[in-house]
């Protein structure tokens, strides 16, 4: 098990304390494989189905159905019109392109929620790659129309470009509930560039922003936010041994992926199994009821199967319905940066002897 970061208010609860959980009724279900995809998902950005047939998207900011990716595609993605084996493509390795698929449609919180999805970070085309994916659940409550900020707060928490006190600020996503950053690049670990503004626990990587990237390879949870205000770091698989500098990922893998190349013309299926090694499969259960205690698990496919990385206790109050989504983004580094198979269900407290 990973361990908490103390200086941010990270929960020690022992598993004597929580009921046990067993799964309930699918709420959600979509592959991404094929050429068009549930249309309660909306496509934002860069995001784009490798099943269609590629197009002409380009990588604006704006809304739009999801359909097939750019015809000028950059890094080693998947071949397009590829259904049933397509994904769903955040980015590709472009610089400065940002992805998200928001699903704007309220699902139920009163039994907990439990998320599995099949994710890809792999290919850059830089020295290093960057930035990351994000999972994140908002208030059903509130439209999810668009992501948070880009950059190091992965779509999901505010942002202060460069950390300049005469920018504007970049507001997070709408009632934000619980951002998980599966972050490569590390920026979501810190507080720089005003992440986590008005909380009163910071990150202890401290709220400066300057190279390098405090958490790499870190997998950091951000707690309720809106706007500018929030969004405070809960926990992250790193240890308290530093104030400066890199920290240790507690990690038990990577979550980048080694794949630097695809094969000119590769057909879907080759390509399917070379990204096979690359993925990583996540779980995110973020049960209800009394003292409820999120858990993220990563398979990291190294045949040692699901692996606990975070335990925390859950934002309070929880809302009544949550929505979610999945974010993405390149800057001056870049990567490929994929989703697949993603199954929500409602989680249902066992009876208690």
């Amino acid at each position: 098990m990973a361990l908490g970061v103390a200086a941010v208010g990270a929960v020690s609860i022992g598993h004597a304390g929580a009921a046990e959980r067993v799964p309930g009724s699918v709420l959600v279900e979509e592959s991404f494989a094929g050429a068009t995809a549930d249309s309660r998902f909306i496509g934002y950005g860069a995001a784009c189905l490798t099943g269609a047939r590629r197009g002409t998207l380009e990588a604006e900011a704006t809304n739009h159905p999801l359909r097939g990716c750019r015809r000028d595609p950059v890094g080693p993605v998947p071949p397009g019109n590829a259904a049933p084996r397509g994904y769903l493509q955040l980015t590709d390795a472009h610089d400065e392109v940002t992805g998200a698929v928001l699903f704007d449609s309220p699902i139920p919180a009163r039994e907990g929620l439990e998320v599995i999805f099949e994710q890809w970070q792999y290919g850059n085309t830089t020295r290093a790659p960057a930035d990351g994916i994000s999972f994140f659940l908002t208030d059903g409550a509130r439209r999810l129309s668009t992501p948070g900020a880009f950059g190091g707060s992965l779509g999901y928490a505010q942002k202060l470009p460069g950390g300049r006190p005469d920018a504007q600020f970049v507001p997070g996503v709408d009632g934000g509930y619980l951002g998980i950053g599966l972050d490569v690049l590390g920026e979501y670990f810190g507080d720089g560039e005003g992440r986590g503004n008005g909380c009163e626990r910071r990150s202890p990587a401290g709220t400066s922003f300057r190279p390098p990237a405090p958490g790499p390879n870190v997998v950091s949870a951000r707690g309720p936010g809106n706007g500018v205000t929030g969004y405070c770091l809960l926990d992250a698989t790193t240890s308290h041994k530093r104030a400066s500098g890199v920290w240790s990922s507690s990690l038990p893998g990577r979550l980048h992926g080694d794949l630097r190349a695809m094969p000119a013309n590769v057909t879907a299926k080759r390509a399917e199994r070379l990204l096979e090694p690359v993925k990583r499969v996540v779980r995110v259960a973020v049960p209800a009821g009394r003292d409820p205690v999120v858990t993220v698990d990563i398979d990291f496919r190294d045949g040692g199967g699901f692996k606990r990385v975070l335990r925390f206790a859950a934002p309070q109050p929880m809302p009544d319905t949550f929505k979610f989504g999945f974010a993405a983004s390149t800057g001056p580094l870049t990567d490929v940066q994929l989703i697949r198979r993603v199954v929500l269900r409602s989680m249902q407290p066992a009876e208690e002897s």
